[in-house]
């Protein structure tokens, strides 16, 4: 967020003779060039777990799966990792909003208000197999979306209280969540794009 020419990227794949696999990549000309950091975290399976701290460029959150899963940590820009989150070894993605507040979704999902020090289960979300797609509104942090495999759902309270608004998506589990401010639409994708007012 401070400097545009820096840009983080995220690729699945294990390390296997000859090839040095997947994990977190740099550029810091905007794109141009990229190099793979030398320092990477405690697994590199990964689907959309990939985010900078709005707060602190510097901090970055790696959200993987399987052996050595969980959620990892660099304060460093990615100099270094710190496996801060292991309750699940599933994390396929990871959500951080504007004020800093970390949420790591597996098949539940938990917050994090100091970086991901120490957790807490929101109890009150619909429990339903793995939570994959995870978006919050800028402009309010207290309103989220989250979808698993039983449908789309909606908060207005910080994850307090939870309302089912799937409706009628064709698809009931989308990977990924994105909404525009600019014009109150949440769009859903994986198999084919929908958008909703909200």
């Amino acid at each position: 967020p401070k400097n545009p020419k820096i840009v983080y990227l995220g690729i699945d794949g294990d390390p296997e003779p000859g090839k040095s696999g997947g994990g977190v990549f740099k550029s810091e000309d905007g794109g141009m060039t990229w190099k793979q950091l030398p320092n990477q975290p405690g697994s590199r399976r990964m689907f959309y777990g990939l985010m900078v701290d709005p707060t602190d460029s510097n901090r970055l959150y790696w959200g993987c799966c399987g052996t050595g899963g969980g959620l990892y940590r660099s304060d460093d820009g990615g100099g270094s990792w710190k496996h801060v989150f292991s309750n699940e070894q599933w994390i396929f993605n990871v959500l951080v909003t504007p004020d800093g507040t970390v949420y790591c979704p597996g098949v539940g999902l938990w917050r994090s208000t100091d970086h991901g020090a120490t957790w807490k289960e929101l109890s009150a979300f619909p429990k339903g197999g793995q939570i994959m797609g995870l978006e919050v509104d800028p402009r309010d942090t207290k309103t989220l979306w989250a979808s698993n495999t039983k449908g789309v759902y909606k908060t207005t309270d910080a994850g307090a209280t939870w309302q089912d608004i799937t409706g009628n998506l064709e698809y009931t589990s989308p990977f990924i969540l994105r909404f525009n401010p600019a014009t109150n639409e949440l769009w859903a994708g994986w198999v084919g794009l929908f958008k909703i007012k909200q």
